[in-house]
């Protein structure tokens, strides 16, 4: 590699826009927390969103509240590697201070139900980022796995304005598409999309299309893109190289601008019974989400695994972005998103 791909590197705040299963050991040779948070520091990584809530399985509060306490002790416990971020320059402090920054986020509001002293609730507790829905419907607003998208509810506008109020990030992965458009339309700060597709490139029901990239992108937002095998493939079957995945950003940032494109990685996979537990798990409720792909094969070759953070620095910049414009990508539109709705 180059040496201004190191430096660049180096010198970002790397924000991943989705990581979960922190729980769970990364590979079978590494099953302590130590061992498993050095290997992701050394990929660079400033922080990532932990969605401690998801409704793969919906949750109501009381387990969503033990999620959340859970994670605390996690963080609290490893804190020599990790601090909780709940404020912007909390990124900084981990940046100086060489930890992981830890930012508590939801996958669905299951819990919230029709009670918005519930979001109150979770951002007491330090949670920053909250997304609407988790594939299917919920009192909010439909998932994009839905047949028939019902889009945002009353009770979801609620939601939106209490968020506000808190200071919390609106995310709208794996939010249907007339849902998420009436939420961009309706929200009053940037919203993001932590890890999803382009639908010009992929047709899969997660990727989203021009008119809600573009509507993301109106409201001061950014658009998170996944190198997930399933969201980039090109031939069915195929799996996808990092170039494919830049293909995707490079076309995202064309559409709208570079201010408004981040990197969500949702979680590298490995071939453990963990992976494979999670991924049989799911398939039950969504038989072919996956499309074939192995719990190896889940990210694009190239961008794989936390070490490879690297190879994604040094892609943009063979591709011609400039030094500022990947350091954007990497880390600093979230950042400024952050910036801008967090209290």
């Amino acid at each position: 590699m180059e040496p201004l791909t190191s430096t660049v590197h180096e010198e970002s705040v790397i924000i991943d826009g989705l990581f979960c299963h922190l729980e769970r050991p990364i590979n079978p040779t590494e099953e302590t927390p130590d061992l498993m948070l050095e290997h992701i520091q050394k990929s660079g990584v400033t922080a990532f969103s932990h969605s401690l809530i998801a409704d793969s399985f919906p949750i109501e509060m009381p387990e969503a509240l033990a999620h959340l306490y859970q994670g605390a002790l996690m963080v609290d416990s490893m804190s020599h590697r990790m601090m909780q971020v709940r404020t912007a320059e909390d990124l900084l402090t981990a940046k100086q201070e060489g930890k992981i920054g830890v930012i508590f986020s939801t996958q669905g509001l299951n819990c919230v139900g029709n009670d918005i002293r519930n979001v109150w609730i979770l951002a007491e507790l330090g949670v920053r980022i909250m997304q609407l829905t988790y594939n299917e419907h919920n009192a909010l607003g439909s998932g994009c796995m839905e047949k028939n998208d019902q889009g945002l509810t009353r009770s979801g506008e609620q939601v939106i304005d209490t968020m506000k109020k808190c200071g919390v990030v609106l995310d709208l992965s794996h939010v249907g598409r007339r849902t998420t458009l009436d939420a961009l339309a309706y929200a009053k700060d940037p919203v993001i999309f932590s890890h999803i597709g382009v639908r010009a490139f992929n047709g899969h029901p997660r990727n989203i299309d021009d008119e809600q990239i573009r509507a993301t992108a109106a409201t001061g937002g950014v658009v998170g893109l996944c190198p997930h095998s399933i969201f980039i493939e090109k031939e069915r079957g195929v799996r996808p190289t990092i170039d494919d995945f830049v293909d995707q950003i490079a076309y995202v940032a064309e559409l709208i601008g570079i201010d408004h494109v981040g990197i969500g990685t949702d979680n590298f996979s490995h071939d453990n019974f963990y992976s494979e537990l999670g991924r049989r798990s799911f398939e039950q409720v969504f038989p072919t989400f996956f499309a074939g792909y192995g719990p190896t094969e889940k990210h694009v070759i190239g961008f794989n695994d936390w070490p490879e953070w690297i190879n994604l620095t040094d892609s943009l910049l063979r591709r011609g972005f400039s030094a500022d414009d990947v350091k954007k990508i990497l880390g600093g539109n979230f950042m400024r998103v952050f910036g801008q709705v967090w209290k």
